[in-house]
């Protein structure tokens, strides 16, 4: 019998690799940090394994990043980011495109990246 994941645990998963990656951190990097295996890394960050509070302590000084960031349905959490948006912040690309995305000044510039990335995906859709 398979084991469901809990939503929250996946939650939080899905919040620390978006915290390593955008450390620049490999899985192997933060276990060592946290004195664990990378393969427990790999099951917190898929929500197979549920972290402790002392684990979490370690996460939050190895990734400088505040407890309430590895919460994101906790009630003081402010932005709750959509499945696309966790999708798009679990990639080194996906990071990179949103840190230049903020550096873009000029919102005719801004316009010119978004259609640029909306025919291409009308592209990849039309075959």
């Amino acid at each position: 019998m398979a084991t469901r994941i809990a939503p929250a645990d996946r939650a939080i998963g899905e919040r620390i690799r978006e915290a390593r990656i955008a450390a620049g951190m490999s899985q192997g990097a933060l276990g060592e940090l946290m004195g664990l295996s990378y393969q427990q890394i790999q099951k917190y960050e898929s929500g197979r394994n549920r972290i402790n509070g002392a684990r979490i302590e370690r996460l939050v000084t190895a990734l400088n990043r505040p407890v309430a960031y590895f919460f994101p349905n906790a009630t003081d959490v402010r932005f709750t980011p959509d499945a696309t948006f966790t999708a798009l912040m679990q990639t080194k690309d996906g990071q990179a495109l949103a840190h230049a995305w903020c550096h873009i000044a000029s919102p005719k510039r801004r316009r010119i990246v978004l259609d640029t990335a909306l025919e291409f995906t009308k592209e990849q859709a039309d075959g």
